[in-house]
């Protein structure tokens, strides 16, 4: 019997003959060496020869402790044509289950999951190829914008492990990097749409760089110098100060302020400045890259 080469649900090839499925074990210049599919699960020791171009050699070993399912590769082809749809074609999951089902035997039916669960394999498989693709080493050159964005297209500062930090570390006083903190807001006026008017206005960006220049006074009256800001700022600023008093001053409730994502003590570069320190971690970095 011919053999059937098919792709596991991880993508990675799959082979299947006389109702057996074998995936790679090692690979030599002249063949491919396969395994059983479930040589771990039930220690099968059933192998199998090919040549590089998938042509049988020979069969090694027997499969004891399982028997073999003559649907296999009829049930294995299905999955792979349906995810090919799904891949290619953007109708709704429905109209793509219905299409891939016309002359599938029933014997094959059977042995499905239910359209539920076919669909919402339609809908992860779609979702997985939107994604940016992980990167293969350490020297990538900048995260993925995608991964800059939140579900509501802001952009995030980024916090990951700092509370993590915090726990750990109690004697050590953190500070955020001014870098960061203007990169942030400069990104979020790229991803709204003040790109150009930012390039082109000079008074526009001047404003900006008020807002940014928050983090060099002091950290005990940056929220009034915000408040300032903003009666002085037209209309066409609220989005931005919307941006910023939710995620470094603190929205209002009531006659206080609630706790910012990033509080002002984090962010703020007053103490820095007067004390000569570095108002980023470039140094740092550029000690590590060394």
């Amino acid at each position: 019997m011919s053999v059937t080469l098919t792709k596991t649900s991880k993508n990675t090839p799959l082979l299947i003959h006389n109702s057996y499925s074998y995936t790679i074990d090692r690979k030599t210049v002249t063949k491919i060496l396969w395994k059983c599919e479930y040589s771990r699960k039930y220690s099968c020791h059933g192998r199998l020869h090919t040549t590089s171009n998938y042509e049988l050699i020979k069969i090694v070993g027997e499969h004891e402790n399982h028997v073999g399912n003559s649907r296999c590769a009829a049930t294995r082809k299905y999955f792979e044509k349906l995810k090919q749809e799904s891949e290619q074609n953007h109708t709704t999951p429905h109209n793509i289950l219905t299409q891939v089902n016309i002359g599938v035997p029933d014997e094959v039916r059977v042995q499905l999951p239910t359209n539920y669960n076919l669909k919402r394999n339609v809908r992860r498989w779609r979702q997985v190829t939107t994604t940016a693709p992980t990167p293969t080493t350490i020297d990538f050159p900048a995260i993925p914008t995608k991964y800059h964005q939140t579900t509501r297209n802001t952009i995030f500062f980024r916090k990951d492990t700092g509370s993590v930090f915090i726990r750990t570390f109690r004697t050590v006083e953190f500070s955020g990097c001014y870098f960061h903190f203007s990169q942030s807001v400069l990104r979020f006026l790229q991803a709204n749409g003040f790109k150009e008017t930012y390039e082109n206005d000079v008074v526009f960006a001047d404003n900006i760089h008020k807002i940014l220049a928050l983090a060099f006074i002091e950290t005990t009256i940056v929220a009034n110098a915000f408040e300032l800001l903003c009666t002085n700022l037209d209309d066409n600023y609220q989005q931005i100060l919307d941006y910023i008093e939710g995620n470094y001053i603190g929205r209002r409730r009531g006659r206080i302020r609630r706790q910012a994502p990033y509080p002002i003590d984090f962010w703020g570069m007053m103490e820095r400045v007067k004390n000569n320190m570095h108002r980023s971690n470039n140094n740092v970095e550029g000690w590590y890259r060394e």
